[in-house]
């Protein structure tokens, strides 16, 4: 491919892998896609793009009915690519295709969206050459200055956000939330989430809420005289005996003797 090229991709909720030997823009513009490298991972929506090196495999999976990419299919061969760089100074391969990345766009860039997708057509029949040349354009010039201007922030965390995580946790101890709703919580895919909880405390989330259950629940048994029964359910348990088992396992002695032994309660 010497020509880059503008483009409306529809997921919905197709998966797939894919490999270019050119480098991609993938733009999110309507719905969410989970998208994962060899050593990044992230959900793109509006307001985010992935940076694609040429060769660079990904993994993909469309999150709603209506998830649609603009993308750019970006040759660094052509002409109008290297006089962008030689007017930015960059090397597009050595600075934004340098590796994969998931970012963030700023708010003057997001409006430029829906005017691309309004521009080119559904399906095979992308618009005229004179359109693809038009946005390819914008949008490189767009991200060239973002880049030059240090405004595009990774948008994959490498880390979780412990106090958020507890927080949303603790407001839903009486249900507890499944995967999915923590993902979505902290902004990410559920298999990043899942790979950064492991990563960062060792345990997979279930665990990491289960402990935070269990914490709470021992809080509780110290600090206040409610029956097992009540305590069980505020802390997301069918029933005492199912609670007790639980805790048992967690700290070695039952809930009745843990209150026993300190709090002096026969």
């Amino acid at each position: 491919m010497n020509n880059s090229q503008a483009r409306r991709n529809l997921i919905a909720r197709q998966s797939g892998e894919h490999r270019h030997e050119h480098a991609q823009v993938l733009f999110g513009w309507r719905g969410r896609m989970d998208c994962r490298f060899d050593d990044t991972a992230g959900r793109l929506a509006s307001g985010n793009a992935a940076l694609v090196p040429a060769s660079a495999g990904h993994l993909y999976e469309g999150l709603n009915d209506h998830s649609e990419l603009l993308v750019i299919d970006v040759s660094l061969a052509d002409p109008y690519i290297a006089s962008l760089e030689s007017a930015c100074g960059l090397s597009l391969g050595e600075t934004l295709f340098q590796r994969p990345e998931i970012v963030s766009l700023d708010a003057d860039s997001l409006p430029l969206l829906d005017f691309a997708a309004a521009q080119l057509k559904h399906g095979t029949d992308q618009g005229s050459p004179l359109v693809s040349c038009q946005l390819v354009s914008l949008f490189m010039t767009q991200l060239c200055q973002l880049y030059l201007s240090g405004t595009p922030q990774p948008a994959c965390r490498t880390r979780l956000d412990a106090a958020e995580l507890n927080r949303f946790i603790d407001q839903r101890l009486d249900t507890p939330p499944g995967n999915a709703a923590m993902a979505q919580a902290m902004n990410l895919s559920e298999s990043h989430f899942y790979h950064l909880c492991q990563r960062q405390f060792g345990v997979t989330p279930q665990q990491y809420l289960m402990n935070r259950r269990l914490q709470h629940a021992r809080t509780l048994l110290l600090e206040s005289r409610m029956p097992l029964a009540a305590l069980a359910l505020e802390v997301g348990f069918a029933d005492a005996s199912s609670f007790s088992r639980a805790f048992k396992n967690r700290f070695n002695e039952t809930p009745g003797r843990t209150r026993q032994l300190h709090q002096g309660l026969g």
